[in-house]
């Protein structure tokens, strides 16, 4: 079973020991996996700090407490081993669970805190810059009454807070156990919330990519204007034919089972026509097709019939002959026309069966996003 890992840190103080001890206790029996330094870890490198980071990355959860003591200081980093801990915690988005002692916590927000603001935005005022080390600014502005706590202390929750951690209370000799079992608890069921609505997440993260890539493939038709006009009409139309994809056509028949009685396949050819005189002149194409020229009283013509049409309609045509569906639109003195291959068996009754059904779903497609995007495009610079 793949159980939640709890990463639990702290500075090793005698004062602490009871808390970790019961606390890993608890996690351990309510089904999750604790890991703390004593003794589950292994050492995946010589440096144990660099194993002890390592750790935190395979963690789900945080959880840290901070009492009056510092802990070991790495002086090339100029940050204690837990401070390192945490921040890597941060960094990897884990959910943090920070307990600090209420003495502590008083002492910072009552007596700390605003001393330390001011001098570091005065510093800031002075200099242009944030101080090199604002363990030494803490130190000079932190009164007797915390002389007791390591300063470090007080840089360690300042810049908690400024990240935006949220710090709970504890107190020693105090059991926190229920508390954090509840807290976990919490986070279960606030986990439960975002697992209802995995599915309507997932589609978010699938509409994200689509209009991102809709972004894109706009940006590059739009960059092939140029004064009203197309530069690269072949370029354009590669672009159009490679968004229109295929799709299954299912049965009609059921209502419970769904039954793929044939495709429509990816557009294999796309073609454009302009209105020139009482002519529809094939501008260009892109794919596999022979273009040719309709003249307008050639009502027979399916470019023809989707020119013609005053109310500007999508058309949708196929040929059994070939087992091809094609699907038209104009914009402004333009009409364009995607062959779209049929596959299966297929028979004059069933395409009449399934016409309404395909012509919605290129309807509902994101290559007809871009279709639309056209329609509008040319329509605006006719009326400009």
């Amino acid at each position: 079973m793949d159980r939640t890992t709890i990463f639990i840190s702290s500075v090793a103080q005698d004062s602490l020991t009871a808390i970790r001890n019961s606390v890993f206790e608890e996690v351990k029996r309510i089904g999750h996996e604790p890991i703390r330094f004593e003794d589950t870890m292994r050492y995946i490198h010589e440096d144990s700090i660099q194993t002890c980071l390592e750790y935190v990355s395979k963690s789900d959860v945080f959880l840290l407490f901070i009492a009056d003591k510092a802990g070991t200081l790495v002086a090339d980093e100029g940050k204690t081993v837990t401070h390192l801990e945490f921040l890597r915690a941060y960094h990897e988005n884990k959910r943090l669970i920070v307990y600090v002692f209420d003495h502590v916590l008083d002492m910072y927000f009552q007596q700390i805190r605003s001393p330390i603001k001011k001098a570091a935005d005065a510093f800031f005022r002075t200099y242009g810059k944030e101080p090199d080390s604002l363990v030494d600014l803490i130190k000079e502005c932190a009164d007797k009454q915390a002389a007791a706590i390591d300063p470090y202390v007080w840089y360690f929750l300042y810049d908690a807070e400024q990240k935006g951690v949220y710090f709970e209370r504890c107190s020693i000799g105090t059991e926190v156990v229920s508390n954090i079992t509840a807290y976990l608890s919490s986070l279960f069921k606030e986990s439960l919330q975002y697992l209802n609505i995995r599915s309507e997440i997932e589609q978010s993260l699938e509409y994200v990519h689509v209009f991102g890539d809709y972004y894109e493939k706009s940006l590059e038709l739009i960059s092939l204007f140029h004064k009203g006009k197309i530069s690269n009409w072949r370029t354009f139309l590669a672009i159009l034919r490679s968004q229109m994809n295929g799709f299954d056509i299912l049965s009609l028949r059921t209502k419970y089972q769904q039954e793929s009685v044939g495709a429509v396949m990816e557009a294999n050819a796309v073609t454009v026509y302009e209105k020139i005189h009482d002519q529809m002149i094939c501008k260009e194409y892109d794919g596999i097709t022979t273009p040719e020229n309709f003249s307008l009283e050639d009502l027979s013509s399916y470019v023809v019939q989707t020119y013609l049409d005053n109310e500007n309609n999508e058309k949708l045509y196929y040929s059994l002959e070939k087992k091809t569906c094609y699907f038209l639109f104009k914009a402004g003195s333009y009409v364009f026309c995607f062959h779209l291959p049929l596959l299966g068996v297929w028979d004059q009754y069933k395409l009449q069966s399934y016409q309404e059904h395909i012509f919605s779903a290129i309807l509902e497609s994101k290559g007809y996003t871009y279709c639309y995007l056209i329609k509008t495009l040319f329509g605006g610079l006719l009326h400009e």
